[in-house]
Order: structure tokens, then sequence, then C-alpha cells
């Protein structure tokens, strides 16, 4: 089995590992905002089967952080700030869970997919010349 341009490739990487950095941290900041947006435009309802953060006060939903880390990207709520979100995410023996975070995830997973792969096409792009 032979590997035709790989050579090539390697090098175009070598020229230009600053694009693959900057194009990964763009995608993970488009993600980011893509996933906060539905945990506080699409809040859960009270006997609702999903949405994003529940609201009560708003408390919860305006204490979620996000934080990129070289090409990592998280975001959640300020366990500091709102040291309850784990019992509402969860539920209690006295309250149903509400994983507002699994549920924007699943919602957002085209669009997410969506990102990658244009981040893909712009890095290939950049590679290519």
């Amino acid at each position: 089995m032979q590997i035709i341009g790989l050579r090539e490739l390697q090098l175009a990487i070598k020229r230009n590992p600053q694009k693959v950095l900057d194009e990964g941290r763009l995608f993970l900041t488009r993600g980011l905002a893509a996933y906060k947006r539905g945990i506080i435009r699409e809040p859960w309802k009270m006997g609702g089967a999903g949405g994003g953060s529940p609201v009560r006060s708003g408390h919860l939903r305006d204490t979620h952080m996000t934080q990129i880390n070289g090409l990592e990207g998280v975001i959640g709520p300020d366990t500091h700030a709102a040291p309850y979100a784990k019992f509402v995410h969860h539920g209690t023996k006295r309250m149903p869970g509400r994983p507002w975070l699994e549920f924007v995830k699943a919602t957002k997973e085209r669009e997410i997919e969506s990102l990658y792969l244009g981040m893909l096409k712009n890095i290939v792009a950049d590679l290519a010349r």
C-alpha cells in the first residue's frame, strides 16, 4: 500500500500549523456559541420532555460559562455560583432530573457536525496551496 501525497501533506502542515490552530479555535468558538444559544433560548419547561437550562429565576441559566484551552472547549454552569446545578440536572429523590446539557448536545449535533466539516474544508483548502 502506498499513500500518494503523504510527504506533501506533511510539508504543508509543517508550513502552516497556525492555520490548523486558528481554524480549530474558530470551530470551538462557533460550536460553543451554538450550544449556548440552545441553553439560553430554549428553556426546559416544567413537565416538559426537554429543552435548555431550566429557568425559574434565570440565575442557573446565566451562570453558564465557556472556556477554550488550546483545542479543547468546555461549556457548563459555574458550580460555585450555582452549586445546585447538579441536583437540577441529575434530579433528586423528590424531583426528576432535567438533563438540559445532554438535550442541547443532541439537538445541536447537526449544526456542530456542519461546523466541523467547514473547519476541515478550510484546513484542506489551505494545505492544498
